[in-house]
C-alpha cells in the first residue's frame, strides 16, 4: 500500500497541518513513519530548535518555507503543531517565462513574478524558513523578496537562514536541506546548478532584513553563517 504522505504530496495541497503539537527534539510522533537514514553528507544546525521553540509559542503558528519540497520535512513541522506553507522559490526563479530583456540584457521580470507568486495576505506567518536561497538571487532581486515577504510576516514572527561566507568558481548544484532532527540536516544535492550571486557578511544580513533584529548568529563548520531574526 502507498504511504498517504506520498500520494498527498502529489496534489496542488500548499499547506499541512497536525492538531498537537510534540515535544520539541522527537524525530516522529507515535503516529509517523520513521525517518530514513541519511544517503548524502549530513549538515549541523545550531538554530534549527530555538527557531520551532519561538515559533509554536505563538498561536496557531503558520511558517513559509521557501526551499524544495521535502515530505519528512513536512511531517517532521506538523509534530510540532505548525502549519507550514512550501514554495520551492528557485524553481520559479529559473523559469524562462519570467525572464525579459532590458537594455539587450537578461533580467528577471519581478512585476510578473510576484503577481503569480507569494500571493499571500499580509501579517500572515509566523515563521520564515530561507534555507540559503538569498545567496542564488541577485541582490537587488533579493532585496526585493525581502521587502515583499516582510509584509506577509507577523510582528514579532521569526526568520531563520543560512548564508554561504566562500564563493565557489563557476555554478554548482544546489542543495536542499533535509531535516534529521532538531541538530542535524541532510545536504541533498540537487540536478539545478547555479553560482551564489552574493557573499553577505553578518552586517549585510542585517540590512537585507530592515525591521528585523538579529538574535543569533552561528558560523557552521562548512563555512555557512546561520541566523535567526526577528520582525519588530
Amino acid at each position: 500500500m502507498k504511504n498517504p504522505l506520498d500520494r498527498l504530496m502529489q496534489s496542488n495541497l500548499k499547506f499541512w497541518k497536525r492538531s498537537t503539537p510534540q515535544e520539541i527534539g522527537l524525530e516522529t510522533s507515535s503516529d509517523s513513519h520513521p525517518l530514513a537514514p541519511p544517503r548524502h553528507a549530513t549538515f549541523p544546525t545550531k538554530i534549527l530548535k530555538d527557531f520551532i521553540n519561538n515559533v509554536v509559542k505563538r498561536e496557531n503558528p503558520v511558517v513559509l518555507d521557501i526551499g524544495p519540497v521535502i515530505g519528512s520535512n513536512i511531517e517532521y513541522f506538523l509534530n510540532f503543531g505548525i502549519k507550514i506553507y512550501m514554495e520551492d522559490f528557485l524553481a520559479a526563479y529559473n523559469k524562462p517565462r519570467y525572464t525579459v530583456f532590458v537594455d539587450d540584457k537578461l533580467t528577471l521580470d519581478e512585476k510578473k513574478f510576484f503577481s503569480e507568486n507569494f500571493s499571500y495576505g499580509d501579517n500572515y506567518f509566523d515563521g520564515l524558513i530561507c534555507w540559503d536561497i538569498l545567496n542564488y538571487l541577485e541582490t537587488k532581486f533579493a532585496r526585493s523578496f525581502v521587502e515583499k515577504i516582510s509584509a506577509k510576516m507577523k510582528l514579532s514572527s521569526f526568520g531563520l537562514g543560512f548564508f554561504q561566507t566562500l564563493k565557489g568558481k563557476g555554478p554548482s548544484a544546489v542543495h536542499k536541506y533535509r531535516v534529521l532532527d532538531e541538530s542535524n540536516l541532510e545536504y541533498i544535492p540537487l540536478e539545478l546548478k547555479m553560482e551564489a550571486r552574493k557573499i553577505y557578511q553578518s552586517r549585510e544580513i542585517n540590512q537585507l532584513f530592515p525591521g528585523y533584529q538579529s538574535q543569533k548568529f552561528y558560523l557552521l563548520k562548512h563555512n555557512v553563517l546561520e541566523v535567526l531574526l526577528k520582525k519588530c
